[in-house]
Formats: structure tokens, sequence, C-alpha cells
């Protein structure tokens, strides 16, 4: 219907797909935040999946009771029908669906919810930081369980007229290199503004996972690193690898310190009480790692002076050594003329 040529024409090729439309996907698409009751005049979109390729292949849109439906859509194991249904701007995925000769109809259940820009109501539930010292740098590994406990979407507001939507925004230390996301969906989602990593994503009710690595560049053997919550935090949980467990200290209380092969694993965690938004965890870090160039460049430097400092000597002892030389050979009552005249006077009267 809205297939493009192409599509229409590739689908048609692969083997095994009947020459004749046969099937059909519909149901009904409800208001979850509104005690689930039907959502009418609600868009409804289809995809089909071929392989790893994702084609829009129609649309409609509910009528008052909240009822949609496909047809004359094609069967066959291969292909994979995605419904999803879209309010307020958002989209929410239905179930993957695949239509075959024995079960050509299926019945999809959607559901939206009502969206909402302030306030921010996610939180989260558990804050997980594994801090990892490496010649160089520091690899930083942080988990967040963000929770949205409200039966609304939040959508969030621009940070200012005219920007993009901002639902979050993390509050990594700004002299980070770079950092990977452990699912691709939050890579894809989060941008770097101002050396700040923000997104947009709306968050739907319920929990979801963010993870991801960032690497801090280091050169000393003690730093300070500070991390400010980004959103109020029930539980928060500081890792860190270190070669002297007593070199480490933290703003939260200590929990453990655990002998790990030839290094420790000091544990921090907050005491149960849920922390606020922007409440700075403050680790302070010593005998860290240092990368041999900068040990080298130190030694370069200790060795220089003492190559200064040893040439300085061997030229001071070898004036000494020619002027006492010079003194035993001088004859007597030789005027040296290296001596000034009122000092030889002196020097005689003083003889006298």
């Amino acid at each position: 219907m809205l297939l493009p040529n192409l599509a229409l024409a590739a689908l048609l090729a692969l083997p095994g797909q009947s020459s004749q439309p046969g099937g059909a996907v519909g149901g009904v698409v409800v208001n979850a935040s509104d005690g689930e009751t039907p959502a009418g005049r609600t868009e409804v979109v289809l995809r089909m999946q071929v392989g790893k390729e994702v084609i829009f292949l129609d649309e409609t849109t509910t009528d008052e009771r909240g009822r949609y439906l496909f047809q004359n859509l094609r069967l066959g194991t291969n292909l994979t029908y995605l419904p999803g249904a879209s309010r307020q701007g958002v989209h929410y995925p239905g179930p993957r669906i695949q239509l075959t000769a024995e079960r050509p109809d299926a019945f999809a259940r959607l559901k939206v919810h009502d969206a909402v820009e302030q306030p921010n109501p996610l939180v989260v539930l558990r804050h997980e930081i594994e801090i990892r010292p490496q010649p160089g740098a520091l690899s930083v590994t942080e988990s967040m369980l963000v929770d949205n406990p409200t039966q609304s979407t939040y959508i969030g507001r621009p940070a200012h007229d005219g920007g993009e939507p901002v639902t979050m925004q993390l509050s990594i230390p700004p002299d980070f290199e770079r950092t990977t996301f452990h699912e691709e969906f939050f890579g894809r989602r989060f941008a770097l503004i101002d050396r700040k990593l923000v997104t947009g994503i709306p968050w739907t009710p319920g929990q979801r996972e963010l993870k991801f690595t960032y690497l801090l560049p280091n050169a000393q053997k003690h730093r300070i690193w500070e991390r400010p919550l980004d959103l109020p935090c029930s539980q928060v949980r500081v890792r860190i690898r270190t070669d002297d467990a007593d070199a480490v200290s933290c703003t939260l209380p200590q929990k453990s310190v655990q002998r790990l092969d030839e290094a420790y694993e000091v544990v921090f965690e907050s005491n149960g009480e849920t922390l606020p938004a922007a409440e700075v965890i403050r680790l302070e870090l010593g005998s860290l790692p240092v990368p041999w160039m900068t040990s080298a460049r130190w030694v370069a430097v200790v060795a220089l002076v003492l190559l200064i400092a040893g040439v300085s000597f061997v030229m001071l002892r070898r004036r000494s050594v020619a002027r006492r030389t010079r003194e035993a050979e001088r004859p007597a009552g030789h005027r040296d003329p290296a001596i000034p005249e009122k000092q030889r006077k002196s020097s005689t009267r003083r003889a006298a």
C-alpha cells in the first residue's frame, strides 16, 4: 500500500512466500494512564522486518473504540510484523508477529500513555560505580537502574527556547576522553553538549537499566574524583581497585575491604537513605599508577640535576687541586701575581 516499489519487488522475490495475500493484524489500543480505557483516534503504524531490514508498511487510525486492522498481509516465517501506536509524539512498540498459513491472523493489544513535561518523576533505585586505575587513566563504569514510578511518560522540556527537550543529563567529570554505552539504543540517543552528555529519551513507566563506561586521563599519583548525582538515588555503591587500601577515602561510608590477587577492592556504600539530586560523591585516590612517560620525565630531570651537580663538583675539585699544586711548587720569596699587593704587605707585617 505505502510500501516502496523496490521493497515490494524484493518481498515478492523471497522464497517460500505466498503469491496471494491473506494475513491480518488487528487489535485494540488502550491508554494505560487512564485505566487502560480504549484510545480512540490514535495513530497505529505497521512495520515489517525482512532479515535485518525494517520497512515501513502501513499506518491507520483507531476508531472511537480504539480498534485498528491491517489486512492483505503476506505470510511467511521469514517475515516479522511490528505494530506500534503513537501518542503525543511518543511511539510505543507492540509485539513481534509472524503470520503463517496455519495462523494467518493475529491480535495485538497496544498500550500508550499520557505524556508529561514536568515535574521530573525519575528516580534511581541503584547506582553502581566501579573505578579501575590503570597507567595514564581511570576507567569508570557506571550502572544506573532508572525508574519512572508514575503511569505517565516523561518527555521533559527544552533547556532553552528552540532547543530539544532534555530528560536526563549525566554529570560525569568533564575531562572524560570517551564514553561507551553498553546498549546501542542509549549510545544513539545521548549527545555531547558543552562537555555534558544529555538525552531527550522519553521515559515510559517502569524501570530501565543504563550502563556506560568512560576514561579519565590521569598522570598523577593522587587524584580527587567527584560525581554529582543526576537524580534522587536510593542506593549508591562505589568500588575501587587499588594497591593500597589506606590510600582511598570517600564521602560515603566504607562497607568492606577485600584482598583480590595482588590488589584490594574497597567498597563504599550509602547508608540506606535516599540521596538528593546534585549530591556530590567525592572520592580521594592515592597510590595511582602513572604512565611510564611521566616517570621517565622525572627520572630524566633527576639525572640531569645529578649530572650538573657532578660536573660542578669535578670542576671545583680540579681548581682546588691545581691551586694547591701551584702553591707547593712556588719558590720561597716568590711573589704570586695573583695575590694583591696589600694582601702581601699585610701578611709580611703579621709575620714580623
